[in-house]
C-alpha cells in the first residue's frame, strides 16, 4: 500500500513539472489604476444691478456654447466622474454691502440653475463661494495694467483691511471704496469704475473631475540564451584578381536615420472682446405716425445710470380734408435715470416737459388754435428698452407716462375762415406721454 502511495506521489510530481512551463507563459499581465484628475472653470458676466444670465451680452454666447460642449462630453464619457463642484458670485464694489451681497449670491445661484438643467450630481459634492467683491481679482487686474495712474496706492488700499463705513444714505459699504475714491478726487475711481468693474460682475463654476486610467504592468520576459556568433575570417583579396575568381565581398555604408524636426507650433492670437458703450442714440416714435405726425429724436449719454433726450414733432398737414388736420408744431425734453446700462437695455424712469404749440380740427363744428401761449406741462413717465439684433446698434424701448398740462386757445368756426368764437383755457391732468421708440446708438468701443 506504500508502495502504491509512492509511485502515485512521483507520477503527479512529474506531470505537474511537465506542465509548469506553459502555466507560466498563461499568466495574464497584472491591471492597476491611475487616477488622473482635471479642473474646468467657467465664468459667465452679467450687466450692471442684473442677475440674469443674458446670452447676448459681453462674450457669454462662446462661453455658454463651451460650458455645453463640457456637458455634452461628461454625459457621454461614462469613465469620467465628478468629484466636486464650486459655485461662486460676485459685483462690482460700487454698490452697498446689502446689494452687492443680493447681487453677488443670486448670480452664483443662477449659474448653479443653468447647470442643473443639464447635469445631474449630489447636493454633497457643491461647494458655494460667495465672494460678494472679488478684490482679490481687481488686484489681479490692476497688477497687470502698467499704465493705471497711481496704481501703486489702489494695490495697497486693495489688499489691505478697512472697517466698514456708511455711505451718504446710510448704508454700510466697504471701508476700502472711500479710501480710493480720494486719489485725485475721484478720478482713480472712475478710471476702475471704466475698465475693471465690468470684468467683476459674474458668476462662475468650478468643477474638479477625476478618471481612473488602467495601467497594464508586463510580467518580465524570461532571459533569452545568449547567442554566440560565429567568428568570421575575413581574407585579403590579392592584388592579382583573376576572372572565375570569386567576387569580393564589399560591404556597403549604413545610413543613419535623420531625424526630423518637431513642427512648431505658431501661436494663436486671441481675438479680443468688443464691448460697446452707448453715446448717443437717434429715434422717432413709431405711434406719432398713426396721426401723420413725423418725428425725431436725439437721446444723449450723461452717466452710466442717465440720460437726457429731446424730441421734436412737425406736422403741417390736412388729414385728407380741410376740416381734419392735427398742425402740430412740439418740443418734448427728457432726463432718464436707468436701471440697467443706459440706453442698452432694462427698465427707466423719466421726468418729461412737453412744450406745444397746434392748430387742430377734428370736424364740422369748431377748430381750436393756440394764440402764441403754447401748450406746456409736466410729468413722470416709466419704460422699458431692450436690444434688436446682436450688433448692438439698435434698441426698441416702451414708455407710458402721466402729467399735468396748462392749455389755453381760441375757438373758432369749423369752416373755411371761420370766425372767432371765444377763447378757453383749461387746466388737465391725465396721460401725457406714450411712446414705441425705435433708436439707432451710436457706440464707443471700450
Amino acid at each position: 500500500m506504500m508502495q502504491k502511495r509512492e509511485n502515485i506521489l512521483r507520477y503527479a510530481l512529474l506531470v505537474m513539472a511537465f506542465l509548469m512551463p506553459f502555466i507560466a507563459n498563461a499568466q495574464e499581465d497584472s491591471v492597476s489604476y491611475r487616477r488622473e484628475r482635471n479642473h474646468y472653470s467657467v465664468y459667465v458676466d452679467f450687466r450692471v444691478n442684473s442677475t440674469t444670465l443674458d446670452p447676448n451680452y459681453r462674450d457669454n454666447r462662446t462661453v455658454i456654447s463651451r460650458i455645453d460642449s463640457l456637458f455634452k462630453r461628461l454625459k457621454e464619457d461614462t469613465t469620467i466622474t465628478i468629484e466636486a463642484i464650486e459655485f461662486s458670485g460676485s459685483a462690482s464694489p460700487e454698490g452697498n454691502l446689502e446689494l452687492n451681497r443680493r447681487l453677488s449670491r443670486a448670480r452664483m445661484l443662477e449659474v448653479e440653475k443653468y447647470v442643473r438643467k443639464h447635469l445631474a450630481f449630489d447636493d454633497e459634492i457643491v461647494t458655494y463661494n460667495d465672494r460678494i467683491v472679488d478684490w482679490e481679482h481687481l488686484v489681479e487686474l490692476v497688477e497687470e495694467d502698467t499704465t493705471l495712474y497711481m496704481r501703486d496706492e489702489v494695490l495697497r488700499i486693495a489688499n489691505g483691511t478697512y472697517p466698514d463705513v456708511k455711505n451718504y444714505k446710510g448704508q454700510p459699504v466697504d471701508g476700502r471704496i472711500p479710501e480710493i475714491k480720494k486719489l485725485d478726487d475721484g478720478k482713480v475711481w472712475n478710471t476702475l469704475l471704466r475698465r475693471y468693474f465690468v470684468k467683476m460682475r459674474n458668476g462662475s463654476v468650478i468643477m474638479r473631475v477625476y478618471t481612473d486610467v488602467p495601467v497594464i504592468i508586463e510580467r518580465e520576459p524570461e532571459p533569452e540564451p545568449e547567442v554566440v556568433e560565429p567568428e568570421v575570417n575575413i581574407e585579403v583579396i590579392p592584388e592579382s584578381y583573376h576572372y572565375g575568381d570569386p567576387d569580393p565581398v564589399v560591404e556597403e555604408p549604413v545610413e543613419e536615420p535623420v531625424e526630423e524636426p518637431a513642427p512648431v507650433e505658431e501661436p494663436v492670437e486671441e481675438v479680443p472682446v468688443i464691448e460697446k458703450t452707448p453715446l448717443m442714440s437717434f429715434k422717432t416714435n413709431m405711434l406719432a405716425y398713426s396721426t401723420l405726425v413725423p418725428n425725431l429724436g436725439v437721446e444723449v449719454r450723461l452717466a452710466d445710470h442717465w440720460s437726457a433726450e429731446i424730441t421734436g414733432l412737425y406736422s403741417p398737414f390736412n388729414l385728407f380734408a380741410y376740416n381734419l388736420k392735427t398742425r402740430v408744431l412740439a418740443m418734448k425734453p427728457e432726463v432718464r435715470y436707468w436701471f440697467g446700462e443706459a440706453m442698452r437695455k432694462g427698465h427707466f424712469i423719466g421726468i418729461h416737459m412737453p412744450v406745444a404749440g397746434f392748430n387742430i380740427q377734428l370736424n364740422d363744428d369748431y377748430r381750436y388754435q393756440d394764440p402764441n401761449h403754447a401748450l406746456w406741462g409736466v410729468g413722470l413717465n416709466y419704460g422699458y428698452a431692450m436690444l434688436l439684433g446682436k450688433n448692438q446698434n439698435w434698441t426698441i424701448d416702451f414708455t407710458i407716462g402721466l402729467g399735468y398740462m396748462d392749455m389755453k386757445y381760441d375757438v373758432y368756426e369749423g369752416v373755411r375762415n371761420g370766425k372767432y368764437i371765444r377763447t378757453e383755457e383749461k387746466y388737465y391732468f391725465g396721460p401725457t406721454r406714450i411712446g414705441v421708440n425705435i433708436a439707432y446708438l451710436i457706440n464707443k468701443k471700450k
